[in-house]
């Protein structure tokens, strides 16, 4: 691949983004990128609404960001797996990224109840009517800060975490081992996401050998890991940090911005990352599975 820059880590309309595919796609193409990839939750449907993945001026490569099941002895909470490079027509990942959506859907579901019920003034067909795809936290915040724009984000998000009264885990999350096998049946490469956001995991040494022992293959390095100073010295010091645990199990290093738009995210400026090399892409391409 030429010299450049990828972007490895984008959401859309069809998970909790706020842009188009193809307005994602046509920025970063703009922006100079090399490649991107597209990883919305539990779903393909950006991907396929993409249709051909080339003729848009870079390279798109296949990705999809797992929910991995709690298993807190483990050091799984919140656990995010990506998957990238495996075949868009593998039956097996697309019949489980299906039922991963429809108990995403029943989460939610209870996620609204359970805020309603504590007084937020939030309806189902509010938020549903917001999504084009899965429904996802943002929606939610969304729906209650149309209706009270002086509620806090980060306390809605904090009511909908671990520990919150709006936390409902899903009840068919896939467990990690599965999500691995998943994207590696498929010929893709699973990667861990965005390993400085677990600020809620007590032993982030035993969520890194848990996944070295599924089989990850990866770790999303380059990345805002600092969320309250994405380009800065604090997000600098982690990708330091986690660059050399990637050396120490022999992983692939990934990495990009986690985009969701202006609203959702907003101090990530789309296609302003540029601490992703070409070279992250190379390597995924070239790993022997």
């Amino acid at each position: 691949m030429p010299e450049g820059f990828a972007n490895l880590h984008l959401h859309t309309i069809f998970s909790d983004g706020e842009l188009a595919p193809n307005e994602v796609i046509r920025a970063h193409a703009a922006a100079g990128f090399a490649a991107i990839a597209i990883t919305d939750h539990d779903t393909l449907a950006g991907l396929d609404a993409v249709g051909a993945l080339d003729g848009h001026g870079l390279q798109i490569i296949p990705g999809v960001e797992l929910s991995i099941e709690d298993d807190p002895p483990r050091g799984l909470i919140e656990v995010h797996l990506l998957g990238y490079a495996f075949r868009l027509d593998d039956a097996r990942l697309r019949k489980r990224l299906e039922a991963a959506s429809q108990a995403r859907e029943a989460q939610k579901v209870e996620t609204v109840r359970r805020l309603a019920a504590a007084g937020y003034p939030i309806t189902w067909e509010d938020v549903r009517g917001r999504a084009r795809g899965n429904v996802g936290k943002p929606h939610i915040v969304a729906a209650i800060e149309a209706a009270r724009p002086e509620v806090a984000r980060e306390d809605l998000y904090s009511l909908m975490g671990p520990g919150g009264i709006a936390h409902v885990p899903r009840a068919q999350d896939l467990s990690l081992e599965e999500g691995v096998q998943l994207i590696r049946g498929a010929g893709g490469v699973p990667v861990l996401a965005h390993p400085g956001v677990y600020r809620h995991v007590a032993d982030m040494g035993a969520t890194f050998d848990t996944c070295a022992a599924a089989g990850v293959a990866g770790l999303e390095v380059t990345y805002p890991q600092d969320p309250s100073d994405p380009y800065g010295p604090g997000s600098r010091m982690l990708m330091d940090r986690f660059a050399a645990v990637a050396r120490r199990y022999g992983w692939l290093a990934t990495g990009g911005d986690d985009f969701h738009g202006p609203q959702v995210t907003p101090l990530i400026r789309l296609a302003a990352w540029r601490a992703t090399p070409t070279a992250a892409v190379d390597a995924l391409l070239a790993w022997p599975g």
